[in-house]
């Protein structure tokens, strides 16, 4: 609902104040709405007919009194206390009895109405706001909508400038962060789909706090402006998702690869046997070195990362040309290499990320 369109007061939220608080004031209890009609009642019988002392609260938008009971009107003494929803009135409380005993308690009541109001109010609008980012991602993965419809469909949900897409694979569903609230032009909650969870957020939202991050997998898109890009991203990240074994976990993200990972995440599963064949004979440990290698700064470095002695690297590399009987020494070869390992662990053979 926007902030202009008229709240509407739900018969179903009124007669749930009346049953509450009515048997502890033992008072006779109506809710009206801006017509005047009686929409929540003590008295079934009364719901859906016309309350004439409601009527005048509303025209006057102040308190009614009523001290003496008027038998041919039908009326009883009690108070009736205008109702406003979001700065505008949309009904009246009626408690029965003595005015100035009674309009605490009617007052109390149009209190509560507010408040129930305005937290439907609010899950109404996180659940609208959820379903629209959850269409959103679904378009973004889908790959099928037209740019410019996403670009609309992000400014409306407030994601303006540079922005990420997350890919999550958690440890376990029952992870707290997956409850995360959406934070307005910032980020969205997280949405299940397509074998991870998704996110939409601002460039600068951070994915995990620090001290989380090395235990989890997942994705985080380069920053984009623009819907297309996005869409690009999006598609990197669904596919290496397929994978999930391709996923590293932060703390594996230096020896990591996207371009070999999203390359072997679109190889045909028929052609991942013969991809992987060059590595065949490879332990896990081998095939780490080598990753580390591939993506370190120099072999000092390498050895560092991998903790071991920079004179054991070399021995390393050189039984892993032996088993492989490729020679890493030449770029075209190790990276041939790279991709059958990549291959084994698509193909659950490997566990090195």
């Amino acid at each position: 609902m926007s902030e202009k369109e008229q709240p509407r007061l739900a018969s179903a939220l009124a007669q749930k104040v009346v049953d509450t608080i009515a048997p502890t004031i033992n008072r006779n209890v109506n809710i009206m709405n801006a017509h005047g009609v009686i929409i929540a009642s003590t008295d079934a019988a009364r719901i859906g007919t016309h309350h004439d002392g409601s009527a005048e609260a509303i025209r006057r938008n102040n308190i009614i009194r009523v001290s003496r009971a008027d038998g041919s009107a039908g009326t009883q003494p009690g108070v009736n206390v205008p109702l406003v929803l979001n700065d505008q009135l949309c009904g009246v409380v009626g408690v029965t009895g003595a005015p100035h005993e009674v309009e605490p308690l009617a007052g109390l009541i149009a209190l509560t109405v507010q408040l129930l109001f305005a937290q439907e109010r609010e899950h109404s609008r996180s659940a609208r706001r959820e379903t629209e980012a959850r269409d959103i991602i679904s378009a973004l993965i889908a790959g099928r909508v037209a740019p410019e419809v996403i670009d609309r469909s992000l400014a409306a949900h407030g994601l303006r400038g540079p922005k990420c897409i997350e890919a999550w694979l958690p440890r376990s569903v029952g992870d707290p962060s997956l409850e995360e609230p959406a934070k307005d032009h910032h980020r969205t909650s997280w949405v299940s789909l397509s074998g991870a969870y998704w996110r939409l957020c601002a460039a600068s939202e951070p994915a995990f706090a620090p001290e989380r991050m090395d235990q989890e997998r997942f994705l985080v898109s380069a920053p984009v402006e623009k819907a297309e890009d996005l869409m690009a991203e999006t598609e990197v990240l669904r596919v290496l998702v397929g994978y999930p074994a391709l996923v590293p976990s932060h703390a594996r993200r230096r020896m990591w690869s996207r371009e070999i990972a999203v390359a072997i995440a679109r190889t045909p599963a028929r052609s991942l046997e013969h991809a992987a064949a060059p590595a065949m004979q490879l332990n896990e440990e081998q095939a780490r070195t080598l990753l580390v290698v591939a993506t370190a700064a120099s072999m000092s470095q390498a050895a560092t990362d991998l903790h071991i002695h920079r004179n054991t690297l070399v021995q390393r590399l050189e039984r892993i040309s032996q088993v492989s009987g490729i020679d890493i020494r030449r770029s075209s070869e190790s990276l041939k290499l790279q991709h059958a390992i990549y291959a084994r662990v698509a193909l659950g053979q490997l566990h090195v990320f």
